[in-house]
């Protein structure tokens, strides 16, 4: 099992030095296909969840590391490699590490809005940002973050922010911050997301924005209206890639965007 997840891990951090590009021989290395993680959840899964909630122990002296290690395999059978299931955070965590897109991250004052499990943040803060604010606006979901900035030992911050409050005037102590970057993924699932979501950019954001989606067929008057009011406020869309992935549902379409002020 735990050589199942070593692969499952490998597929996901393949080096891609661009877009749909790997390293040279990359596509020899064997990486787990999603249909192999969806099999073990459901032969392993039960009895994983068993030894981790206690309903089955040996009373010995292994009992915990057991328990961790069963928790450790369950929490990527649940999610691609311990990550959250949304897809575009771990896509924007690789282009952050491999493809360079902030080169002076290191003179960068970096906020993450949506930030789920930190992931995003938590690169930044790895590759040396000035500083990395990341935020939500669920409070359970603050305070697991808050556990992973201190599994990970990073300076991050966290806290809480609601972009629909800051975009309509009812977050009063986010109104005069603003930040170089403004970082974000998986933020576009309700029109109510596409008409706040560059809003709050818009406050926030002092110079560019880095953001990743899905392309689901349900969500393209989300998109559309996103990328409409983005222009009307004047942030000028400098690059925009689509790629594709395998994920368990089959094919996933991934749309990142970069975008600064106009001049």
């Amino acid at each position: 099992m735990e050589q199942l997840v070593q692969w499952s891990y490998d597929r996901y951090t393949n080096i891609e030095l661009v877009d749909g590009e790997e390293e040279e021989k990359e596509e020899d290395t064997y990486r787990v296909h999603p249909h192999d993680i969806m099999r073990a959840n459901q032969l392993a899964g039960p009895l994983l969840l068993k030894i981790v909630s206690g309903e089955m122990l040996l009373e010995d002296d292994l009992d915990d590391e057991r328990s961790n290690r069963a928790a450790r395999l369950l929490a990527h059978l649940s999610g691609r490699g311990g990550f959250k299931t949304w897809g575009a955070a771990p896509l924007l965590a690789k282009k952050l590490l491999q493809q360079n897109i902030i080169p002076d991250i290191a003179s960068r004052d970096i906020l993450e809005l949506g930030t789920g499990t930190g992931m995003v943040g938590l690169v930044c803060d790895k590759m040396g940002a000035q500083s990395v604010q990341v935020t939500d606006y669920h409070p359970s979901v603050l305070e697991n973050v808050a556990v992973n900035v201190a599994l990970n030992e990073a300076k991050a911050t966290v806290s809480k922010l609601d972009f629909v409050e800051v975009a309509n005037s009812q977050a009063p102590e986010w109104i005069a911050k603003r930040f170089d970057i403004v970082i974000a993924s998986d933020l576009l699932y309700e029109m109510e997301h596409a008409e706040n979501l560059p809003v709050a950019v818009d406050m926030l954001m002092e110079n560019e924005f880095y953001f990743m989606i899905p392309l689901r067929d349900t969500h393209w008057p989300e998109v559309h209206r996103f990328e409409e009011k983005m222009e009307q406020l004047g942030l000028q869309q400098r690059l925009c890639i689509d790629s594709e992935r395998q994920e368990e549902e089959g094919i996933v379409r991934y749309r990142y965007y970069e975008y600064t002020r106009l001049p």
